[in-house]
């Protein structure tokens, strides 16, 4: 790859945001029947946890509805997760799927993006749509005496949008705009930096925003033609929250239920990409004072039965601040002032990664003694007291991911579309406790690969490159240019 392939594969977006990235999500980052019951959470783990009421419903045209109650505050919100993002961007069309969701709202068949947003504003509601790799998200919330009147902006935003030729040109400039600030943020640009490293060619390595090529080269037709591929009532799932009446429901069932679906495009598994070895790339950006270190491996589908065990496992590692990682290189060597790692599933072997920043001058350290961290982990795994430790403090973080309607929604329409049941929530407290010592370290020893590892680290090339040769053999570091010359 040429530093001018690179240099546009990254001009992009910062780091994935899903479903308004404060919420936290033990669906997605952590195992359904069409009524569940309400309850309140209890501290005996075989008990279970009994998740708070809702229903669920299929339309004729194949859209999923969960109706999920609160009557706490006077507020109503829509959810809609669609079943496909980025990853499905056509490739030299990248950016595609983000563009969709940026013009959503920004003019219908009927409004312009203007009267749309003064409607919004009057009402005191908000409105979102993004895409991720694996699914896009449309979000809307309001007080509930305009329950009403928001779902009818959010059906017409749904299912007609116009695209207007003036609105995608705007979105097209400021998606070049966000592509050539990237740069000049050096956590993102490792991150993306990272993912084109690991996953070359794979659509987990490019851009979900896209390149300044890309972007460039795209028409409003390629704009409508993913919409109507992929904005179907048969690939969406709704959740409705809050305060909502019979009357209510059967105008969400009716308005949607006349939105058309079609048939969707066949999904086809990609090849995992070959990791063989260790790899070392700097992205050289001369200016650099401070490195930013990505280094990682191929990880694990959502649906691997190891998903819960490699969690525990991977919060004694670096997934939380008292951990093997963070005492290593923060508390022990003073070289950071944080580092942490993680499984990112997805749909697809997604990464796993660890992520960390220090001084020029004391890279080649860091690698080195992350590194050790890993391989020792790998072959001896964590105690006991870390695994009783980690438990407690999993079993205490749950209750905070869905305590709310909302954050129960975004763990349902999560759970649904990756093929995994509710009980993965109902029973999370007993699976934590029933995961063993061994069964923990087993998928730990599994899952952790340092012999296939890639490791990329954004800095001043000058400065790290003799530092990282003995990790990688002279002569063996892979240098990039960050900047087009």
């Amino acid at each position: 790859m040429t530093s001018h392939t690179l240099s546009s594969l990254l001009r992009q977006s910062a780091r994935l945001v899903v479903l308004g990235a404060a919420v936290v999500s033990v669906a997605a980052c952590a195992s359904s029947g069409k009524k569940s019951g309400g309850g309140l959470f209890s501290s005996n783990s075989n008990a279970g946890y009994q998740i708070r009421a809702f229903e669920e419903k299929t339309l004729e045209n194949g859209l999923r509805i969960l109706y999920i109650p609160d009557n706490s505050l006077p507020y109503v919100s829509y959810s809609m997760l669609v079943r496909t993002g980025s990853a499905a961007d056509p490739v030299g069309q990248e950016g595609l799927s983000s563009l969709v969701a940026e013009l959503l709202n920004k003019g219908t068949s009927k409004r312009s993006a203007t009267q749309i947003a003064d409607e919004l504003g009057r009402m005191g509601a908000e409105f979102d749509a993004s895409s991720s790799y694996d699914y896009s998200v449309v979000t809307a919330s309001g007080l509930s005496p305009q329950a009403e009147p928001l779902l009818n902006n959010v059906m017409e935003i749904v299912m007609s949008p116009a695209f207007p030729e003036a609105e995608f040109k705007r979105a097209v400039a400021q998606a070049q705009s966000q592509i050539a600030r990237l740069v000049d943020n050096p956590d993102a640009y490792a991150d993306l930096a990272f993912a084109s490293y690991l996953y070359g060619e794979h659509p987990y390595g490019r851009p979900t925003i896209g390149t300044a090529k890309s972007v460039a080269g795209l028409k409003k037709r390629n704009v409508i033609q993913a919409y109507l591929r992929t904005y179907r009532p048969n690939n969406a799932i709704l959740a409705v929250v809050g305060q909502f009446t019979p009357e209510l429901r059967e105008k969400i069932e009716k308005g949607f239920g006349a939105w058309e679906k079609r048939d969707l495009p066949e999904v086809k598994k990609n090849a995992d990409p070959k990791v063989e070895g260790v790899g070392i790339r700097v992205v050289n950006y001369p200016s650099m004072v401070q490195s930013q270190i990505r280094m990682g491996s191929l990880g694990i589908e959502r649906k691997d039965p190891r998903f819960l065990a490699l969690r525990l496992g991977n919060t004694v590692l670096g997934g939380a601040f008292a951990s093997r990682l963070n005492d290593r290189l923060r508390k022990d060597l003073g070289l950071t002032y944080g580092i942490n790692s993680g499984f990112d599933a997805r749909a697809e072997r997604g990464p796993f990664l660890v992520e960390t920043f220090t001084k020029n001058g004391s890279v080649g350290q860091a690698v080195s003694e992350s590194l050790k961290v890993l391989e020792k982990f790998k072959l001896e795994g964590a105690t006991s007291e870390e695994i009783d430790r980690t438990k407690g403090y999993l079993k205490g973080i749950f209750p905070a991911a869905i305590e709310t309607p909302e954050k129960l929604a975004l763990n349902l329409l999560l759970l649904r579309h990756y093929g995994i049941p509710d009980s993965y929530l109902t029973n999370y407290l007993r699976d934590i406790d029933a995961l063993s010592r061994s069964e923990v370290n087993k998928a730990m020893a599994e899952a952790i690969d340092t012999k296939n590892i890639r490791i990329l680290v954004y800095s001043k090339a000058a400065d790290v490159v003799p530092q990282l040769e003995p990790i990688a053999a002279p002569g063996k570091v892979e240098v990039l240019e960050a900047l087009k010359k």
